[in-house]
């Protein structure tokens, strides 16, 4: 099955760093890429058939955005139905290496692990293992 990736960061060039780091170790993944909180949550909020199959996500989510930052998103997150919430893992890739971040992203159960960037393959790989 193809792995669906949910990429939220608002700096481009972070983006394609995740797109081809995930590329290379994952060739058949599939992207949807958000410049913001607000956009991802829009977009899960309006398509939740969606998360209606079998297929599971992972969302990447940086946490230094304007509008919605990665904070928010997770606040907005929590209020989602449960149906939805179990088919989105969601691991923060930001460039906070503040440990006060890492223990309050402890706070929200959707959160499976802290990354600081940039991504790596390690890191891709240690996703993919806990995604099973």
């Amino acid at each position: 099955m193809k792995k669906e990736i949910i990429l939220v960061d608002d700096n481009p060039i972070d983006l394609q760093i995740c797109q081809m780091i995930f590329k290379r170790t994952m060739p058949e993944v599939e992207f949807k890429i958000f410049d913001g909180g607000f956009s991802a949550m829009k977009w899960i909020t309006e398509n939740g058939a969606v998360f209606s199959g079998e297929k599971n996500f992972i969302l990447m989510l940086d946490l230094n955005m304007p509008v919605m930052d990665g904070w928010n998103f997770l606040s907005y997150f929590e209020k989602l139905n449960e149906e939805v919430k179990k088919k989105i893992n969601i691991y923060i890739l930001t460039s906070s290496i503040d440990s006060r971040d890492i223990e309050r992203a402890k706070n929200f159960p959707a959160v499976k692990q802290f990354y600081s960037k940039p991504l790596t393959n390690r890191m891709i790989k240690s996703i993919m293992e806990d995604d099973l």
